[in-house]
């Protein structure tokens, strides 16, 4: 057994981040060639990013259980080698004449089907390759932080799509996914023996294994109150990412590419880093308080995107919409990789990413229509309102806002240090 690494290692943000610097490109990419290339209607583009997310909805709670029990690392490595082909074949179709609502659609369905049972095992992985001096509520922020820094760098090159078209890029995406796959072979464990006796969890089992994860979460009040808070608001927040947005530069802005580039950039810019700063900061003490003000600036940044129709100033409104969602996702990825009991960790978090996906399908045609009856702007009002009258029911009915970071797995406040 080799001896355990004395930080975090490096390879696994790398990793990370080349994963979803992929990210980052097909989430500019694919909305532009739905509303930019091929011209389609609100509705349908809000169409298209509701079968394009529906698999990471129906699938999540199902791939958390196909990876309990797994050798995290080969599992995940391989996934991510598999995902590259999804960009290939999406290459392969406009290079060829071909592209389509239809086979554009469908090639990042099929990403997405990939994707969805990468999340939970890459999440669950986190555990394996964390030393026990710097805890798990750091390394979730720095996770965070390496996930939207590596978007950041997608959505900055996709910015180039008007200039050099899809196919360069897209060709990147898959050199990247590869990357991201050979390095998470290599990623060192704190115990090289971690995966020695896994046993994939049988076919069979696997409808058990689920509900395993969903009762766990159902149960305890610590899990059920923080994804609940999560999960009812998801339609509004992925909506506004996968339909409002491009709907915003196409028919608010009149822009193009870059323009719907530099507002994925900025909120980036704001999430990473924030979430450097949690992962810096000392551990917070009232996490369920801090997540409950953070969300207080939807009601903010949104009530004024409403009144104020300036490109400049909605650039600044998603920077500071990332820098609180950024701080909201190191504080309650923390919270739920602390409680969840480790046995059922990866089954645990796919339910905590089922809570963050779910609301992409419904978001998505919910903004298309809404977009198409009353306008962008106008649907735009929906989160402000339902921010505040949600956040009032968990003040009032819930311990959320009392909850503190969990004793025993409390982390240290000593630095990091990358190895």
């Amino acid at each position: 057994m080799s001896a355990p690494p004395a930080g975090i290692p490096k390879l696994y943000f790398i990793a990370q981040g080349l994963h979803f610097a992929a990210g980052g490109l097909i989430s500019v990419l694919f909305p532009w060639i739905i509303a930019q290339q091929l011209h389609e209607t609100q509705a349908r583009v809000g169409l298209s990013q509701f079968l394009a997310t529906l698999p990471l909805m129906l699938l999540i709670l199902l791939a958390g259980a196909v990876a309990d029990g797994r050798d995290l690392r080969g599992y995940v490595a391989r996934l991510q080698l598999t995902a590259a082909l999804a960009p290939i074949a999406l290459a392969m179709v406009i290079a060829t004449g071909h592209l389509s609502f239809y086979s554009a659609t469908i090639c990042l369905v099929a990403l997405n089907i990939v994707a969805a049972f990468i999340m939970p095992a890459r999440d669950a992985l986190l555990s394996h390759i964390t030393p026990p001096h710097i805890g798990l509520s750091r390394t979730a922020a720095m996770a965070v932080a390496a996930t939207f820094g590596g978007q950041l760098i997608g959505t900055t090159l996709a910015a180039s799509a008007s200039t050099i078209g899809p196919v360069p890029l897209l060709a990147l995406q898959a050199i990247l996914l590869a990357t991201s796959g050979i390095l998470s072979s290599r990623v060192p464990l704190i115990s090289e023996d971690a995966f020695k006796d896994s046993t994939p969890t049988r076919v069979a089992r696997l409808l058990h294994e689920m509900r395993d994860g969903v009762l766990t979460v159902v149960r305890s009040e610590r899990l059920r109150t923080m994804i609940l808070y999560l999960v009812l608001p998801g339609p509004l927040f992925n909506g506004m990412f996968l339909v409002g947005f491009p709907l915003m530069v196409r028919d608010v802005f009149h822009g193009d590419a870059p323009m719907l580039s530099i507002i994925i950039s900025v909120f980036l810019v704001g999430l990473t880093a924030s979430s450097f700063a949690m992962a810096r900061l000392p551990v917070i003490e009232h996490q369920g308080r801090a997540m409950m003000l953070l969300s207080l600036n939807n009601v903010f940044v949104f009530t004024v995107v409403y009144f104020i129709h300036s490109f400049p100033i909605f650039v600044v409104l998603m920077f500071l919409w990332g820098l609180s969602a950024g701080a909201s996702m190191a504080v309650n990825r923390g919270m739920v990789q602390a409680a969840a009991p480790p046995v059922y960790r990866a089954r645990v978090l796919s339910v905590l990413q089922f809570s963050q996906v779910a609301g992409g399908p419904i978001g998505a045609l919910l903004y298309g229509f809404m977009a198409q009856l009353v306008g962008i702007e106008n649907a735009l009002l929906m989160v402000p309102i339902a921010t505040a009258i949600l956040w009032t029911i968990f003040r009032l009915t819930t311990n959320l806002w009392h909850f503190k970071r969990e004793e025993a797995i409390a982390a240290t406040t000593a630095p990091i240090t990358l190895d």
